[in-house]
């Protein structure tokens, strides 16, 4: 394995390289176009298809993270093996594209594979963008590199959710998709200006279960797993909840979870380059857990945003530290496999979360579903703490 440049500058006697480049600055720019139209579709999609049965409204809500699944892996090695660029350019033109096509109809089956396509699009975009990160910012800044990017990933969340039901609600949902169609549209080319993203450095041959997974990201993706797992309830029944309760607008919620999560991400990633990544992620996962049995209980709209708060609060902390952690345990020529590997927890969490949440809605109150998506992360939290002991001593040398 060849000697990471990120790590060779932050030696003594190297310059180091700046964090401020203008790739950096373009891959801010671009990822946050990318989850604009993905946070777009929280509010709208479960409306648009609000005629269907609720099984089928968990099911393409959670189709995206379904076809996520199948296709991260390899989304992760072609990265590594062919160039990461490349893959950021084509999943945000394969992203644009699905949700210009979601304006024909509001049928879940035919929405279904289009929501698979455009699963299939993010996964590619966020694989490759995230592993660049790691490639084109010094080591001992990843935490705060990676909190900026997560906080303009996050920033969307503040008006894109709100943004997009007002279109839909006062232009129809046509035009808001091809709107949601056209940033993704602004992401694709400012992807492509991007001189970053190495891949093709040493990257394994083959596609055995060892090139396609890294083991030593299984740790950090099984405890975002459990957060992802209550996003995915969130996003699929927030929306019918909060109809059902007279909570207002469900769009709040993502707004004030936004404006938590925003501001909070470099901050939390400078406290983890500085204490250490449990430090900042364990509390995390408690709060996020919390935030949710808060959510089960919402009579009120004040309940509902209390609610916001403290979920960003707790995945804000949780998915910073977390990603930062990834990119510590693994070799510069396999990040964009470890990326696949951690993207993987957001997939089947909001996947399959989605679609088990959706057959127990229809048995169960809301209540009761966010109720149990919040004993994840809790779960999550105490067994790390349990046997951290075990933990530690593989954390700091796992790379794969």
């Amino acid at each position: 394995m060849g000697e990471d440049p990120a790590v060779a500058n932050s030696l003594p006697g190297r310059q180091r390289e700046p964090l401020w480049t203008a790739d950096f600055r373009l891959l801010l720019v671009c990822t946050h176009l990318a989850f604009a139209s993905f946070f777009s579709t929280f509010t709208t999609l479960p409306l648009y298809l609000e005629d269907a049965g609720k099984w089928q409204i968990g099911l393409v809500v959670g189709s995206m993270g379904l076809a996520g699944m199948l296709i991260r892996p390899l989304a992760g090695l072609w990265a590594d093996r062919y160039g990461r660029k490349r893959f950021m350019v084509i999943g945000a033109g394969v992203t644009a594209l699905s949700l210009a096509a979601c304006a024909l109809s509001d049928d879940p089956y035919l929405l279904l594979p289009l929501r698979m396509v455009n699963g299939v699009g993010m996964v590619l975009f966020i694989t490759a963008a995230f592993a660049t990160v790691a490639d084109i910012v010094p080591a001992d800044r990843r935490g705060l590199a990676f909190g900026y990017v997560a906080m303009m990933n996050s920033l969307p969340q503040v008006y894109a959710p709100w943004l997009a039901l007002t279109i839909a609600k006062t232009w129809g949902f046509t035009p808001y998709f091809l709107a949601a169609a056209m940033v993704s549209g602004l992401a694709f080319v400012v992807s492509s200006r991007i001189g970053g993203g190495r891949g093709a450095a040493g990257a394994a041959e083959g596609f055995s279960a060892a090139a396609l997974v890294s083991r030593s990201t299984l740790l950090p993706a099984s405890l975002f797993l459990s957060l992802t797992v209550a996003f995915g309830a969130i996003q699929a029944f927030l929306p019918l909840m909060a109809d059902d309760r007279d909570l207002g607008n469900p769009g709040l919620f993502f707004v004030l979870y936004g404006v938590v999560v925003v501001p909070l991400r470099p901050v939390v990633g400078a406290i983890a380059d500085r204490y250490g990544r449990a430090v900042v992620f364990v509390p995390g996962l408690v709060v996020g857990g919390l935030g949710m049995f808060l959510l089960a209980a919402a009579s009120a709209q004040g309940v509902m945003l209390a609610a916001a708060v403290l979920f960003g609060l707790g995945f804000g902390a949780a998915h910073t530290a977390l990603l930062a952690l990834t990119v510590d345990r693994a070799g510069s020529e396999r990040r964009g496999v470890a990326m696949s590997t951690f993207g993987l927890a957001w997939d089947t969490g909001s996947g399959v979360g989605a679609l088990t949440f959706g057959l127990m809605a229809a048995f169960a109150s809301y209540g009761v579903v966010f109720a149990m998506a919040g004993a994840f992360p809790l779960a999550a939290s105490m067994l790390f703490v349990a046997g951290s002991r075990l933990a530690r001593r593989g954390v700091p040398d796992a790379v794969d």
